[in-house]
């Protein structure tokens, strides 16, 4: 009793599905999440640099509002020490004193927030104080209340300036009396020497400015983390409104150098007016605001302006973007996962089919091993540099005949095995007419099938030809393709197809005659078999024009030329139109690897109009390249083609 086969039921056996579905799924997995991950990074730093923009210009507003305030301050100042010295310079010191404490009073009638402005002498007693009343009206102090300031550092400070120099004290409390007030007044001090036209000093003109509403606008009605910092560290205007003027109420611990030392030790050092930092704080926004690095003539502090976005915010845009990637990655993952699994599944089907077919295509396989052995060879001769894409069309083409073959063969073995039986039984003469019948027709269907696949595998050794098989030598070029027409008269005599030569007599190449020859060759079959299948009589010009070094031969003809939609294609290998008639597709492939490898030039489509023809223009050197050009591809008219000619490609057939 002979042996059953074993099927294979291991291990790998239940695991081939697996490893068939897993390429399909698998890199959807690595690839949807690496996506969904670069998006949420660029998304996220996209968010985050809106809000660093917005919270810049937010930063930059309230510096434009410190900054103009301290622009009219300065502009209010040089005009009250203006006035004060022309009113001295002309007129007595009754007259002027009278006419400065009414022009004092419509300053600050003209700018509610100047709650004082005052005279001080040079030793920095004051003369005349115009202040706001409890009643918001300009008041002039008796001069029984008149203070002396000369301990007040706003005054030794601008009696040691140069004239013409402006002196801005810090941002502080007010005091009188050498007391705060309280609640607290928050106040800047601006102040000026006056001088007189004789030189004679006449004292200190000072602006007490009303800071409470500047500090105010720092605070927007969408946020108010803006801040306001002193040099010394101090808060001027907090978030906390408990934290502003620590230093005038004996609270040194609310610093900001106290509280975030980190990020008060980065604004200090930073070389630059502004700047972003990011702490486990929060993102914070500074800027410098130093009065006097834009004027020489102004003595002022140093302030900074100063903004925070919370880690809660952070972390809300965070989460954001997260839940938004994360539904985008697991709906995308759901679908595309859905979708290799149907791909999977049909390939498994395939794959089983095909398991069940390789044993028919066995002698396939064969064939296709004998056809990569010759790929090695064609590698190492340089010819073409992808030579493996045509093997696998090769034994892709090789397949139509040599199964059309093998399906013959086995007809004619049923054929054989029915004979026999009717021959067992009693042959009759009906069955020997069906048993001749069917094997002519099988035999012819054999037949035919074995010669395409010869002559495919004849054109294939031609397009794997070594340079070297061909003789150098110099020739004449209307000799040479006078003699390619001779060869052709048996085939051109039955058709009423003209041939015309316009090559120069006298053109003397030096390079290999029969490649060219064949490529002529070919492009003549072309243009009689595919340009006038509508029964034209056609007119072919063949025509060279040498220019400096290189020669230009034309094939042009009168056919109805090339479709659109099979102009794209022509360079692509084992395209043809007339597969079923016959055609292989290698034609032009053949005639652009000899133009390219061999004669070192280049063939391209030079016009295939519709209706009017077709021209195919060879550009080659005179004289031939000296060694093969490995992996050297043509140049062809068009953009598409040199990119199929730089994968080693071609044609067949228009």
């Amino acid at each position: 009793m002979p042996a059953r086969p074993i099927r294979s039921t291991g291990l790998c056996a239940r695991l081939r599905p697996f490893w068939i579905v897993l390429p399909y799924v698998l890199p959807w997995w690595i690839l949807v999440p690496t996506l969904t991950t670069l998006l949420y990074q660029s998304r996220l730093q996209n968010d985050l640099t809106q809000l660093a923009v917005a919270q810049s210009d937010y930063v930059g507003g309230r510096t434009a509002t410190l900054t103009n305030a301290l622009i009219r301050l300065t502009n209010d100042i040089r005009l009250v020490e203006h006035v004060t010295r022309s009113a001295h310079d002309h007129l007595p010191a009754p007259i002027a004193s009278e006419r400065l404490g009414r022009f004092f009073g419509n300053l600050l009638d003209a700018h509610l927030d100047y709650a004082q402005v005052r005279l001080l002498d040079p030793a920095c007693r004051e003369r005349l104080r115009i202040e706001r009343a409890a009643d918001g009206r300009p008041t002039q102090v008796p001069d029984k209340d008149l203070q002396d300031k000369s301990r007040r550092p706003y005054c030794t400070k601008t009696q040691a300036l140069p004239d013409g120099q402006v002196y801005l004290s810090p941002l502080d409390a007010n005091i009188e009396f050498e007391r705060v007030v309280l609640p607290l007044e928050p106040v800047l001090r601006i102040a000026m020497r006056v001088v007189q036209a004789d030189g004679t000093p006449l004292g200190i003109v000072v602006l007490n400015y009303d800071a409470a509403p500047l500090l105010a606008a720092f605070t927007d009605h969408s946020r108010t983390d803006a801040a306001l910092i002193n040099a010394d560290g101090y808060w001027l205007h907090a978030p906390d409104p408990a934290d502003a003027f620590g230093f005038v109420t004996g609270q040194h611990d609310r610093r900001l150098g106290v509280r975030h030392p980190a990020l008060w030790a980065h604004i200090r050092a930073s070389p630059r007016d502004t700047g972003q930092i990011r702490l486990d704080s929060g993102l914070w926004t500074f800027r410098r605001v130093a009065p006097a690095g834009t004027s020489a003539q102004l003595h002022a502090p140093i302030w900074y302006v100063l903004s925070q976005i919370p880690p809660e915010t952070l972390a809300q845009v965070r989460h954001k973007q997260l839940v938004a990637h994360l539904a985008l990655a697991g709906t995308a993952l759901l679908a595309l996962t859905g979708l290799s699994l149907a791909l999977a599944i049909s390939r498994l089907r395939q794959q089983r089919t095909g398991d069940a077919l390789a044993r028919s295509n066995q002698a396939l396989a064969q064939s296709l091993a004998q056809l990569e052995q010759s790929q090695d060879d064609l590698i190492r001769s340089a010819k073409l540099a992808s030579l493996g894409l045509m093997v696998a069309g090769v034994a892709h083409e090789l397949s139509t005949p040599l199964g059309s073959a093998m399906l013959a063969s086995g007809s004619l073995k049923e054929q054989l095995a029915t004979l026999e039986k009717a021959f067992a039984e009693g042959l009759r003469r009906s069955d020997m007419t069906r048993f001749t019948e069917a094997h002519a027709a099988g035999l012819a269907l054999l037949r035919d099938n074995l010669q395409r696949a010869a002559r495919l595998i004849h054109q294939f050794k031609a397009v794997a030809a070594d340079r070297a098989t061909a003789t150098r030598h110099s020739f004449d070029l209307a000799d040479t393709v006078s003699d390619v027409l001779a060869l052709m008269q048996n085939d051109l005599k039955h058709t009423r197809h003209q041939v015309e030569l316009d090559i120069p007599p006298g053109l003397t190449l030096d390079s290999y005659p029969g490649p060219l020859g064949q490529i002529v060759q070919n492009l003549i079959s072309n243009a009689v078999r595919h340009g006038y299948t509508d029964g034209r009589v056609g007119h072919i010009r063949i025509v060279a024009r040498p220019k400096e070094d290189q020669v230009t031969l034309s094939v042009i003809d009168d056919g109805h030329g090339i479709p659109v939609e099979a102009r794209e294609r022509i360079w692509d290998p084992f395209f043809t139109t007339r597969r079923h008639q016959g055609g292989t597709g290698l034609g032009l492939h053949l005639c652009q690897h000899m133009a390219t490898a061999v004669l070192g030039g280049t063939l391209t489509l030079a016009s295939a109009a519709t209706d009017q023809g077709c021209e195919f223009r060879l550009k080659i050197p005179m004289s031939a390249p000296d060694k093969p050009t490995v992996g050297q591809a043509s140049t062809p008219h068009t953009a598409n083609t040199a990119e199929r000619t730089a994968r080693n490609t071609g044609s067949p057939a228009r």
